[in-house]
C-alpha cells in the first residue's frame, strides 16, 4: 500500500472514531446500547401529606395499681396460699406468718392486765372504810369544838381530835394515789394488749386490691423481717392489676417541655414485635430524675431524665409486667410538601453552578446548602430547596417544588455522582411511585 492511501486510511478512521464518541446518542440508538452517562435512578412523585412531631424516650411496663407486700412484724412463712402467676382479690389471705410468740405475748399481757384490774377494784373497795371514818372523825373534831368553847372538854380531848382527822385524811389520800398509780398501769397495759393484738393482725395478710402475683420472694419457712432506715425490709410478693397496664417512661430534658398531659403516645414493645400499641400521657413528673449523687449538685452535672406515665391499651393482649419499651409522645403534627429524606442531598455552594448558588430559595450565607434532583422526563435537574420539619424518612419541602413533581430519590451511588444535566435510566425492578398523601413522623429523642 502506497503512503497517500495509508494515510488517508488512518484519516478516515480518525474520523470515524471522532464522529462516535460524539455522536453516541445516534450510535446507541442504532446499536440499541445504553447511553455511557446513563445512571440507574429511583424516583418518587412530591406529595402533600402531614408530619407528626414526636419524642421519643425508652421506659418500662408496669401495672397501674401494684403493691409490694412486705413483713411489719419478724416472723417465720406459715402459708401461702397462692403462687406466682395466681390471680387473688381483695382480701384473700396471700401471706400467713408464725404468730404463736406474738398470742403468748398477748396472753401474758391480758392476764396481767386483770391482775391490776382486780387490784384496782380491791383498792377502790378498801378506800370506801377510810372515806367513811373520816366523816365520823369530822363529825366528832366538830362536836369537840363546841364542847371546847362552852368549855365542857379539855383542849387535849380537841386536839386528839383533829390528829385522828389528819390521820385518816392521810390514808385517803395514799389510798386515792395508789388508785391512780394502778388505773395508769391498767391504761398502760390495755394499751399493750392493744399494741400486741395488732402484731398478731399483722401474722395474718390479706390481698389489699385485685390482681396477680407477679412476683414471690419467699417460701413457707423462710424468715422474713422488718424493714429500717438502714436496711430494706423483706418484700414477700408483688400484687399487680395487669388488667391496667402503663408505661413509665424516661423523657430526656431537653425535650420534656415539649410533653404535656393528654398527649397522644404510640408504643413498642420489646416483647411484641411488628405491634404498636396506643396510650396517652397521664402524668409528667414535675422533679427531674437527677444522674448525679445529690439534687442539689445537679445544675452542674450531666442530663437528667424526666418520669412520665402513659397509659396503655393492651386492646385485649396480656403484657407482663417489666417489659422494656419505648413511647412516642406526638407533640406537634405539621403539614406540606413531603419527600422522602434521602431524596435530599448537600452540596456546598462554591460547588454549584452561579445560577444555582444565588438561587433566592437558599437563605442568608449558607456554606452548605440542600438540594433535590427531578426527574425531568430522564433527565437530572439540580434544584435548590428550603426545608422544613423532617423525620428519619421524610423531610418537609417549604420552598422549591411542587406537588407532582418527581425526584430521585436512589440509589446512594447515583445521588452521589448526580451533578444535573445526567441521563436517568429507571432502576429495574422498582415500581412506580404514588403521589397520595401520608402521615409520617418526627422523632426527638433517644
Amino acid at each position: 500500500m502506497s503512503k497517500p492511501k495509508k494515510y488517508a486510511l488512518i484519516a478516515i478512521s480518525s474520523a470515524l472514531v471522532i464522529a462516535i464518541l460524539s455522536g453516541r446518542e445516534i450510535f446507541t440508538a442504532f446499536m440499541g446500547w445504553r447511553a455511557l452517562d446513563g445512571l440507574e435512578s429511583r424516583s418518587i412523585a412530591v406529595r402533600e401529606g402531614s408530619l407528626r412531631e414526636s419524642v421519643s424516650a425508652p421506659g418500662f411496663v408496669e401495672p397501674v395499681a401494684k403493691v409490694d407486700i412486705s413483713a411489719q412484724i419478724s416472723a417465720r412463712v406459715m402459708a401461702l396460699p397462692f403462687r406466682e402467676g395466681n390471680v387473688v382479690h381483695k382480701g384473700d389471705l396471700v401471706v400467713q406468718l408464725d404468730d404463736r410468740n406474738l398470742k403468748a405475748v398477748l396472753a401474758s399481757t391480758t392476764a396481767r392486765r386483770d391482775g391490776e384490774r382486780a387490784r384496782l377494784e380491791a383498792e377502790r373497795a378498801r378506800i370506801e372504810g377510810p372515806k367513811q371514818s373520816l366523816e365520823n372523825a369530822k363529825r366528832n373534831l366538830e362536836r369537840q369544838r363546841k364542847l371546847f368553847e362552852t368549855g365542857d372538854v379539855a383542849r387535849q380531848a380537841l386536839e386528839d381530835a383533829m390528829v385522828k382527822v389528819q390521820e385518816i385524811e392521810a390514808a385517803v389520800v395514799g389510798s386515792t394515789k395508789n388508785i391512780g398509780a394502778l388505773e395508769s398501769s391498767l391504761a398502760a397495759s390495755e394499751a399493750e394488749i392493744e399494741r400486741v393484738r395488732e402484731e398478731v393482725s399483722y401474722a395474718t395478710i390479706r390481698a389489699p386490691i385485685d390482681g396477680t402475683i407477679t412476683r414471690l420472694n419467699a417460701e413457707v419457712g423462710e424468715l422474713v423481717v422488718v424493714g429500717t432506715m438502714n436496711n430494706a425490709g423483706t418484700v414477700i410478693m408483688t400484687i399487680g392489676d395487669l388488667a391496667r397496664m402503663r408505661v413509665r417512661a424516661q423523657v430526656a430534658e431537653a425535650d420534656i417541655a415539649k410533653v404535656q398531659e393528654g398527649q397522644p403516645a404510640e408504643i413498642f414493645i420489646n416483647a411484641f414485635s411488628g405491634r404498636t400499641f396506643h396510650g396517652v400521657v397521664e402524668e409528667v413528673a414535675l422533679q427531674r430524675t437527677s444522674s448525679g449523687q445529690g439534687a442539689s449538685s445537679s445544675a452542674t452535672q450531666g442530663a437528667g431524665t424526666f418520669k412520665v406515665d402513659v397509659s396503655l391499651d393492651a386492646d385485649g393482649v396480656r403484657i407482663f409486667s417489666g417489659l422494656a419499651a419505648n413511647v412516642d409522645i406526638a407533640i406537634k403534627e405539621h403539614r406540606g410538601l413531603l419527600v422522602p429524606t434521602q431524596a435530599i442531598v448537600e452540596r456546598k455552594r462554591d460547588d454549584l453552578p452561579t445560577a444555582l448558588a444565588e438561587s433566592p430559595v437558599f437563605q442568608g450565607a449558607q456554606r452548605v446548602v440542600a438540594i433535590v434532583f427531578r426527574d425531568e422526563g430522564g433527565i437530572a435537574i439540580a434544584t435548590p430547596v428550603r426545608l422544613g420539619s423532617s423525620s428519619l424518612t421524610e423531610t418537609i419541602i417549604e420552598l422549591g417544588l411542587s406537588a407532582g413533581q418527581s425526584v430521585v430519590v436512589g440509589p446512594y451511588k447515583t445521588l452521589e455522582k448526580l451533578k444535573g444535566g445526567e441521563t436517568l435510566l429507571k432502576e429495574e425492578g422498582v415500581p412506580a411511585s404514588s403521589g397520595k398523601s401520608s402521615s409520617v413522623s418526627v422523632k426527638v429523642g433517644a
